[in-house]
């Protein structure tokens, strides 16, 4: 039971930390300040081409669900038979699991996830409302979103715009701009952060709702909750995944350009830090050639001082 215990702290370890940076470090602002701060990114942009998922791991929990018959084994297993994409036989262990313990909200949320994934969204929005209703918090609030997005996928490209899905849009400039609070962009970059980071597990590039509605719309309001270096690190990734178009492009190049003053801050950072290394060091060595002067200088004084003592003893004893 400990070693258990021990596996699945690590594995949530390791999720948190490839999931994304809180880091200090230099970030530019919409307004192109810099300043040396914590942001919230994806850790490194090919997160989203992780797989995900482990046979041994897979092994693993169906031999524990056959010895202990833990549901929550169980409920592992099919997320793992997910990650690996054999979204079948996933949907089967969770359909086994509603059967024998009825109403909980892991089978509803992962049935719901997997019937997006077999494309039955109709079903996989059933299962994802049922889910929020048993549990509205879970995902720190943020299943609404997932709600928004099965709904925008059945209606079809016609909803597919940022106020179907959030009911706000950002403008057609080059900086994004809302009538949102502070208070109210936070919770949408929360809500946005965390439905991605759960896509981008098995949605891979290219695809276009990822692309154009949660990466874009996910930068947008990162920059203006967070900083331009968060928004341009996800415009990044959304063009990976197919992101286009001429607002995107020229929002893009608007943040690259914002970046751009970063990289200049940096090098002019390290031209300092480069001279007041040489400086650093030539101090150093003319410390040293001043103590060995010095050392020299007191060894020639009392070479004379004894050389002089003695001549002068040699001629009071003549």
């Amino acid at each position: 039971m400990i070693k258990k215990i021990n596996l699945v702290l690590l594995c949530l370890l390791l999720s948190i930390s490839q999931t994304f940076a809180c880091m200090q470090e230099n970030r530019v602002s919409l307004d192109g300040t810099i300043s040396f701060s914590m942001g919230r990114d994806f850790k490194n942009e090919n997160y989203w081409k992780k797989d995900f998922g482990s046979v041994n791991h897979l092994h693993w929990l169906d031999s524990l669900w056959k010895t202990n018959k833990s549901i929550e084994d169980y409920n592992d297993y099919g997320v793992q038979l997910a990650y690996l994409k054999r979204y079948k036989k996933a949907l089967a262990v969770f359909q086994h699991i509603e059967q024998m313990k009825p109403g909980l909200y892991n089978t509803m949320a992962n049935m719901g996830t997997t019937y997006e994934l077999l494309g039955q969204d109709k079903l996989a929005l059933e299962w994802i409302k049922k889910a929020v209703a048993k549990n509205p918090d879970s995902h720190y609030g943020s299943e609404w979103f997932h709600v928004k997005i099965l709904e925008a996928k059945i209606k079809g490209p016609s909803s597919w715009n940022s106020i179907f899905l959030i009911g706000t849009d950002f403008g057609t400039d080059s900086i994004p701009k809302s009538n949102l609070s502070k208070k109210e962009l936070n919770k949408l970059t929360e809500a946005m952060f965390r439905q991605l980071i759960e896509r981008m597990k098995f949605i891979k590039p290219k695809d276009e709702m990822m692309a154009l509605l949660l990466l874009f719309e996910y930068g947008n309001i990162a920059a203006l909750a967070e900083d331009a270096t968060s928004s341009y690190r996800i415009y990044k990734i959304a063009k990976e995944y197919g992101a286009s178009g001429e607002l995107f492009n020229k929002r893009y190049a608007f943040a690259e350009k914002l970046q751009e003053k970063i990289n200049v801050y940096e090098h002019k950072l390290d031209q300092k830090r480069t001279q007041q290394a040489r400086t650093t060091q030539i101090k150093k060595e003319l410390s040293k050639d001043y103590t060995s002067y010095l050392i020299i200088s007191l060894c020639f004084i009392i070479i004379l001082s004894t050389g002089a003592f003695l001549w002068f003893k040699y001629r009071k004893q003549n």
